[in-house]
This record gives structure tokens, sequence and C-alpha cells, in this order.
């Protein structure tokens, strides 16, 4: 018998408000049957309906279309199923991908460059994966945990919906921008491969050394078939979040360009004092009555007065997290300029025959490594920007309070 989980108070309240709720996803996103909102314009719709998840589209597609969010109270006990499949999905794939690394690391591939380049690369998503994991997993504990009052409870778990759908869409820009560096990681053993086969034929080389490059030519297929699963299953994740069948095949749009400018703004002190004022629990905790005692009053003040000093706790560690991602991003921008600039240099040598076709691949791999290190740390500072207006707006996992 599949054993059920009871979901909390405030998720059971928004699958109850039928009324207040109305099914629209009724029919997932892109079906003609569907109608326009109250309060949404027909271009807004459209946009929703476009057969595309955008990053920016993901509050509204929670909310119109994610059933766990509109399907009536038969649904309930499936809700909190379905976010513990998603994450633990992911931590299936982040060992799978992990058991790779391993792999690599004890069967000395490692000391190839396109072993080392492999390890490397599946290290950095594996790494990705495991801080949306935590993430998500924080989030199912806040929604375990939660017995919030009635107030806000819709916007409140759309929120959460939203929230976790985030870190899903950054764990799948994550693991896509690492896609093309081993896809040429790939393209190299091959070359290699063939490379030692003609020096067999001329004598030049032995069969050991093309065992050896099979070897590695099979360690590259096989990180980059387990990559492709992952991307597939982060994939169907985020259809599921967003209302779409698990036949639909979305298009899922990049992470939408943040403005450095707007990060280095951060005023903590007044973004601190947002977060204590919409903080989901602290409201509960003013809204909670004492016993009118002057020594359940002065509990209550202390236990108010402790839960505000986390937040603020919190909301400088999120600080902190923002500013060490703005680092490392501009440091990944002036690698990548470099390599760049060393990528044009080996494009024009090859094109005068003065580079082997090896080590022009090599250089090219050197540049597509360090686009994606780019794309990985603009996806964490992404993420880590991301978390803070989360706090900001009300929503802090319960285990970082």
């Amino acid at each position: 018998m599949k054993k059920k989980f009871f979901l909390p108070f405030f998720i059971v309240v928004v699958l109850m408000a039928s009324s207040v709720i109305p099914a629209y996803g009724a029919a997932e996103p892109g079906q003609p049957e569907n109608t326009v909102p109250n309060g949404v314009t027909q271009e807004q719709w459209d946009r929703l309906n476009d057969d595309t998840i955008e990053f920016d589209e993901l509050p509204d597609l929670v909310r119109y279309f994610n059933p766990d969010m509109l399907n009536s109270t038969d649904t309930i006990y499936d809700s909190l199923d379905n976010q513990r499949y998603i994450h633990d999905e992911m931590i299936r794939n982040i060992m799978d991908l992990k058991d790779e690394v391993d792999e690599l690391e004890n069967s000395g591939a490692t000391d190839t460059v396109e072993g080392m380049e492999q390890y490397m690369i599946l290290n950095m998503t594996v790494k990705g994966m495991k801080i949306s994991a935590e993430k998500m997993g924080r989030s199912l504990d806040y929604l375990n945990r939660s017995n919030s009052s009635v107030q806000s409870n819709i916007s409140r778990a759309a929120k959460n919906y939203t929230y976790y759908a985030n870190q899903t869409m950054f764990s799948y820009n994550s693991a896509l921008s690492n896609l093309t560096t081993l896809q040429k990681v790939a393209e190299l053993s091959n070359a290699a491969l063939e490379v030692q086969k003609l020096s067999v034929k001329q004598g030049i080389s032995t069969e050991a050394a093309v065992l050896s490059a099979q070897k590695e030519l099979l360690s590259a297929q096989s990180s980059l078939l387990k990559l492709d699963n992952t991307i597939d299953s982060l994939r169907r994740s985020l259809c599921l979040m967003t209302g779409y069948s698990k036949e639909a095949v979305p298009a899922i749009g990049g992470l939408p360009e943040l403005d450095t400018i707007t990060v280095s703004a951060i005023d903590l002190e007044a973004d601190t004092a947002k977060a204590i004022r919409n903080n989901y629990n602290l409201i509960s905790k003013r809204h909670t009555t004492s016993n009118h005692s002057t020594t359940g009053t002065k509990d209550k003040e202390a236990s108010n007065s402790e839960g505000e000093q986390n937040v603020g706790i919190t909301m400088q560690s999120y600080y902190q997290a923002v500013l060490q991602a703005k680092s490392s991003y501009e440091a990944a921008c002036i690698s990548y300029e470099k390599a760049a600039l060393e990528k044009e240099k080996a494009d024009h040598s090859f094109k005068l025959g003065l580079l082997s076709k090896i080590n022009y691949m090599q250089a090219q791999m050197s540049y597509f490594e360090a686009e994606s290190a780019k794309q990985n740390a603009y996806v964490s500072l992404y993420q880590a920007y991301d978390t803070y207006r989360w706090a900001v707006n009300g929503i802090i996992m319960a285990s970082e309070q």
C-alpha cells in the first residue's frame, strides 16, 4: 500500500479553496480550451501558453496550472508525494553522477587531460545540484512543519511551489551549461582514439594504447549519457510543477539577465527590516495569543525577539552568499575572456596549418570549459540573489531560521 503523507494545514486550505482559485489548470498550458483568468491580460496568457517555460513565468505557471494548487481534496495526499519524488529524483541523479566522478578518480582516468576535464565537469555539476537539492530538502521540511493560520495561505503555498520550481530550473540550467563541454570531451576522446588507431597502422603505437583510448572514449560517452539523463529528469520535474503532462516537450528558457548594479545596490538593513515584517513564521507568532499573564506576555515577546534575530542572522548569511557568488562570477568572466582570446589564436593557427587537429580540439575544450564555468557561476549568483529576495518576501526555509 502506498504510504501517504499529510500536507501542512496551509496547503490543505489552498487545495480546498476551489471557490478562491478557479480551476484554470484543468488543462495543461497551451490547450485551446484554456480561458483567460480575471486580472490577466491576453498577452500575458498567450505567453503562459506558448509551450515555453521561462523563469519569470514560473509564479503564474504554478498558480494557474500546477495540479496540486488547483485540484480538489482527493489529491491532497499526492501533493507532498510529488514534491518528494522530484527531490528524490534529484538525489538519485546526484548519486549517479557522483559514482561516475568516483569511478573517474579511482580508475586513474584523471591522469589524462580528457579524463580530468570529465572529472571537473561532472564534479561541478554535482556540486551545483547538491545546493539545489539541499534547498529543496529545506522546502520539504518547511511544507511538513508549517502550521500557520489561514491568512495568506494561498499566496504562501504558491510562493513555496514557485521557490521549488526555481531550484529545479537552477539545476537544469547548471547541468545544461556543462553539456557542451562534456560533448567536446567525448569528441576529443574519439579523435584521440582515431589517432591511436592510425599510429598502430604506422607502427608507432601499440594495441594497448588503442585499448586505453577506447576506455577513455567509453568513459566520456557514459558521463555524457548520465548528464543527458539528468537534464531530462530535471526537465520532466519542471514540467510536472508547471502543469505540463509527462508527454509534453515545452522549450525551457535560460535565466534572465541579472543586473550586477542591482546586486551591488542591495540595502541589507532595509531588506532585513522587510524580511522581518514579511516572514510568515513571525507573522504567525505575532498573531498567536499569550495566556495574558505577565510571564506569558514576556515569553511571547522573547520568542518574537529571538525569531527576528534569527531572520537577521539568516539575511546576513544570504547577503554574504550573494557577495561571494558575485565575486566568483566576475572572476569567471575574466577567465572566459582570456580563454576566448586563446581560442581566437588557436582558430588562426589551425587555419594556417600550424596546429594539429588534436591540439586545436584541446584549445576548443579549454574555451568551452571556461564558458561552462562562467555559466555555472552565473547560475550560482542568480540562485544566491533569488534566495535573498525570497527571504525579503517572507520565505525562509524552516531549518535556516
